[in-house]
């Protein structure tokens, strides 16, 4: 069973991320335990050596301050045996498993004083292996004993003489309690490490595997979109509001985008195949005509007809293109500094005779010195475009108004009439490619490419809502007045160079 849990798990990512953060865990959590451990055990350690130097301590004065007859030994031999037994007793009364000996030696060739279990035999090789300074504590460890031994060293030396000229006194401790509460307390510990790194890893594979399941339902949404079909869509999780619900959001969003582009293309490839069919008839049919008939005038007619024909397929192909590279933000600009007050005057002089011939009024309100360094050739086609506009719809005694004004570094450019206006329909999306009314002539790309092409040079345009016809607001960045001067200045002794030369 748990293998087959294993085998369903460890091909996953939650359980290579709950593997890896788990063994981060198990190591910074057992040098913590350790750590613990380590200061318990010290303190368990300091408490036995504090009542090991003050018993030396007790002895050291007792030999010290006890006159040397015949009693001597004897009194020596009593105070050792009352030590041994402070030990033996806890504080309830029960015998303990404690075991205290006591080893004494002087320099007068005696033999050695000993007061423990069994023979001193056993102990004085090991003790004569320690080098303890004076209360210096350290571990004996003694054949036959599992456990050891806690020592404390005292020299019996009245102060001013050599270390040990006077004796030595060993005082060792096993301290069976203490040793059993350190071995309970790392029991304890590792059996709390392994609940808390086994809880750990539980609770890191679940709430990761919860979280990539998430991850999961948005490659499964990713694997299931097809062109015929973009309406997949990953359900949303509004709770918890995290990384991967935010993810969630922008992946439906992405899919919206892409599918409202598969759709405005499908839109705009459908209208580009209308719009060329048209002309691509009517090229074939004036071309099959010119060939079929022995008239030579009228051969001459339907190819010129076929080449007007030609001249609209070709400004319907270059239009699309150049809106699709302005929105795509790869329009090649040629940018120059460039009068705005004088580009429009010139167009509004060089169609005044169209707007005459319809009966139309066009009234100009320009400031003077505005200078944008943008490229001639488009912003033309883009007046242009306004200009074909108004003779088309604005209707026959239309008025018509071009402004331009500066406003927060932007020069505005108004056109606005007093004509039928935009369908209803229409207003929303004048400026999407191939978007035109009922009655439009056109195909449907002048003002989208008006747009594209304010947005390349940094400005925008926008139709406003007017009480009656049409308002259409331009906006691209101008120059400061000091650096259109001096740009001004390099182009024309740039052109006069070139005229020189």
């Amino acid at each position: 069973m748990f293998s087959r849990i294993r085998a369903f798990f460890s091909g996953t990512a939650a359980w290579r991320l709950a593997m890896r953060s788990t063994v981060v865990f198990a190591v910074g959590s057992a040098v913590l335990f350790g750590a613990m451990y380590a200061l318990v055990a010290q303190a368990v350690h300091e408490r036995g050596d504090s009542w090991l130097i003050g018993e030396s301590e007790t002895l050291r004065q007792v030999a010290l301050t006890t006159p040397r007859d015949s009693l001597y030994d004897r009194i020596l031999e009593e105070v050792a045996e009352i030590a041994t037994q402070e030990l033996a007793f806890d504080g309830r009364g029960h015998r303990t498993a404690n075991v205290v000996f006591i080893l004494l030696k002087d320099e007068s060739g005696k033999a050695p004083l000993w007061v423990g279990p069994k023979d001193a035999s056993d102990f004085e090789p090991e003790i004569a292996t320690l080098h303890l300074q004076h209360h210096q504590a350290a571990f004996l460890h003694v054949p036959g004993w599992k456990l050891p031994f806690r020592v404390v060293a005292a020299d019996i030396d009245p102060p001013g003489t050599s270390p040990a000229a006077d004796g030595r006194i060993y005082i060792g401790l096993l301290d069976t309690a203490a040793h059993r509460l350190l071995l309970n307390l790392r029991l304890w510990f590792v059996f709390a490490w392994c609940l808390m790194v086994g809880f750990g890893f539980l609770i890191a594979l679940l709430s990761l595997q919860r979280m990539l399941n998430r991850v999961d339902a948005i490659t499964r949404a990713a694997a299931g979109i097809d062109t015929a079909d973009l309406s997949t869509r990953v359900p949303p999780y509004e709770q918890p509001n995290d990384e991967v619900a935010r993810l969630t959001r922008t992946f439906n969003t992405m899919l919206d985008r892409i599918s409202a582009s598969v759709n405005q293309l499908r839109t705009v490839t459908d209208s580009v195949a209308h719009d060329m069919k048209s002309p691509i008839t009517s090229i074939r049919g004036g071309l099959e005509s010119a060939l079929s008939t022995e008239d030579q005038e009228l051969s001459r007619e339907y190819v010129a007809h076929s080449l007007e024909h030609l001249d609209r397929l070709t400004e319907i192909v270059t239009t699309t293109l150049d809106v699709a590279e302005a929105e795509a933000g790869a329009l090649r600009l040629h940018r120059t500094p460039v009068v705005l007050g004088d580009l429009l005057r010139r167009l509004g002089e060089l169609y005044l005779p169209a707007f005459a011939d319809r009966e139309q009024t066009l009234t100009l309100a320009l400031d003077d010195g505005l200078v944008a360094q943008a490229d001639v050739r488009f912003l033309n086609r883009v007046f242009s475009n306004l200009m074909e506009n108004e003779l088309r719809y604005a209707g026959e005694g239309a008025q018509i108004w071009l402004s331009l004004q500066v406003a927060s570094g932007m020069a505005v450019i108004v056109m606005e009439d007093n004509g039928p206006g935009f369908p209803p329909e229409m207003t929303e999306r004048v400026f999407e490619r191939f978007a035109k009314g009922m009655d439009s002539e056109g195909h449907g790309l002048g003002l989208a490419f008006v747009k594209a092409v304010m947005v390349a040079h940094g400005g925008m345009a926008r139709a406003e809502h007017a009480d009656a016809g049409v308002r259409i607001v331009l906006e691209i960045p101008v120059l400061p007045p000091g650096e259109a001067a001096s740009l001004l200045a390099q182009q024309k002794d740039g052109k006069l160079q070139t005229l020189l030369s």
